[in-house]
């Protein structure tokens, strides 16, 4: 590759090149201590399947730290050809170049709606009919129960099975938690998800070391990534495992969490606490997996923040289902924790 950025032309348009500059000029945030960059980049859009190449150029979808990317940041891509500004750019080379919300889910669902397609050219057509029918968004909306229903049957619970098998040694209480807690609560797969995130006690730590060999271990810390070395310690909480065998996900993210006294402790306020053998469920394949009024208090998000988008759309899809002791107690955390929460209304 030369030194300098490239510009590209339709005739040797070429995503994963481009995705490699795009890691190069921009930097790589997985290469650890700084606090910017390429977290994740992906080809999208139908337009990156062969069968509808026609309909639009094809795109990249980029995960960028910070989220909004700064001023340096658009100066880079607009060394490397692109033009536009905030989360949407073209490329001469004929690709467009969306940066994604973190929070919204919408990259997941991209990726499965492009597995179908690569898979089911059936679901193709139906997707090109209904593109002519309204257009991108109502293609991709037509299609989505079919992409997710594609995803349950190929992914579904896949990520989650692969890490209970590595963690069933343990010595101590795990369980699954966020989205695929909600999933295994609800007994099916309500959406694709980007990570797959489990408790587990903090003190099992030279367990996790020995469980996980093989794997890539990063701690965020203060913005960077950082190598994970045992033992960490608090107010550090997490660790991203990953693993090329790990499928369907981009990365495991453990929760290291206080789970003494037989109680599960909400990290964020020390006031909450669950008996662990309430806050603890099991599924019937034998799955655990943190209660949903408690997955869904970590989604409520942090006191003057409201919910991430996909973490609205949990909680509407979940709500229904609670009892009204676990409507009851996540009322009164979400009253402690964030009085005037939106969903303190639809609790009640």
């Amino acid at each position: 590759m030369p030194d300098g950025p490239r510009l590209w032309c339709a005739s040797c348009m070429d995503l994963d090149a481009a995705a490699r500059d795009l890691r190069t000029h921009l930097g790589d945030f997985l290469t650890r201590d700084r606090p910017d960059g390429v977290f994740h980049v992906q080809p999208g859009g139908p337009g990156s399947v062969p069968t509808l190449a026609d309909l639009e150029p094809p795109e990249l979808h980029l995960d960028l730290l910070p989220e909004i990317p700064t001023d340096d940041q658009q100066a880079t891509l607009r060394r490397l050809g692109y033009s536009g500004t905030g989360h949407h750019w073209t490329h001469p080379g004929g690709w467009r170049l969306i940066l994604t919300d973190h929070g919204s889910g919408w990259r997941a669902e991209q990726a499965a709606l492009r597995d179908l397609f690569q898979h089911d050219p059936g679901a193709a057509h139906a997707y090109r009919a209904a593109y002519h029918d309204g257009g991108r968004t109502h293609a991709d909306a037509t299609l989505r129960p079919a992409a997710l229903a594609h995803h349950a049957r190929t992914v579904g619970l896949t990520p989650a099975r692969q890490v209970a098998r590595l963690l069933t040694p343990l010595d101590a209480p795990w369980m699954i938690a966020a989205g695929y807690a909600l999933d295994l609560h609800l007994g099916v797969t309500a959406r694709p998800h980007d990570d797959l995130d489990v408790i587990v006690p903090r003190e099992i730590q030279p367990q996790l070391v020995h469980l996980l060999s093989g794997w890539r271990l990063d701690t965020p810390v203060d913005g960077t990534y950082q190598p994970y070395t045992a033992p960490l310690q608090s107010p550090h909480h997490q660790i991203h495992a990953r693993h090329p065998d790990l499928r369907g996900v981009l990365m495991l993210d453990l929760l290291l969490t206080d789970l003494s006294g037989d109680l599960w402790h909400y990290r964020r306020d020390p006031r909450i606490t669950l008996p662990l053998d309430r806050a603890r469920k099991v599924n019937p394949e034998g799955l655990p997996y943190l209660t949903p009024e408690a997955a869904l208090l970590f989604k409520a998000g942090a006191a003057g923040r409201d919910p991430r988008g996909k973490d609205e759309q949990d909680f509407q899809r979940v709500q229904p289902t609670l009892t009204a002791t676990a409507r009851t107690w996540l009322h009164g955390a979400l009253t402690l924790t964030s009085p005037g929460h939106p969903w303190l209304n639809e609790l009640n």
